[in-house]
């Protein structure tokens, strides 16, 4: 899973994402990231002195990753590309991409108490936010912010749904929510 070239600091934060996304965040020690990316004992705190410079590290990572994937996404050209990239977008947070989006759920809620958590989540939300906004403007949606706040909104309860309880969407729901949120910010247009 992990290439040779890839140093001591990459490996920690990559057992550090999967160990908040498959145990939580209680479950992320110094000692556990070491055991769990192979790693003689005294790497990570060598690398994170704190626990919180490890969440706070493991956070930006996140936000990295994320990132990374999504930006290998291009925009959508009409409503039903747009449809099919949330539906694909759904799939992928509560299949492949699980341990990922249970850690960033994760973060979220440690985000009530950790104002560099917060912050960087919050950035990284906004630019999503001007993606989506950037998107529906190039579709014809009249208030595409208004509309795009409605649509991740809808994303987020999908994915949590799908997480929780195993719940599948297909295109056709999403392809009905997408049409409605746009009609509606746009007044029925």
């Amino acid at each position: 899973m992990t290439s040779r070239s890839e140093s001591n600091r990459d490996r920690a934060l990559h057992a550090a994402l999967a160990i908040a996304g498959g145990q939580g965040i209680r479950a992320l020690t110094h000692g556990r990231v070491d055991s769990t990316a192979g790693l003689p004992s005294g790497t990570t705190s060598n690398h994170f002195r704190t626990r919180a410079a490890l969440l706070h590290a493991t956070v930006d990572h996140l936000v990295g990753a994320e990132q990374r994937h999504f930006a290998a996404e291009s925009a959508p050209q009409t409503v039903d590309d747009l449809v099919a990239a949330l539906a694909q977008f759904i799939r992928d947070a509560a299949g492949a991409q699980r341990d990922l989006t249970a850690a960033r759920y994760a973060f979220f809620a440690e985000g009530f108490h950790d104002p560099h958590i917060r912050e960087v989540l919050a950035q990284a939300r906004h630019r999503v936010d001007v993606w989506a906004a950037q998107s529906l403007e190039v579709l014809g949606v009249s208030r595409p912010f208004a509309a795009a706040r409605r649509m991740l909104t809808y994303v987020d309860g999908a994915i949590l749904h799908a997480l929780a309880f195993d719940a599948v969407f297909r295109d056709e729901d999403i392809a009905v929510a997408v049409h409605s949120l746009i009609d509606d910010v746009d007044g029925g247009a």
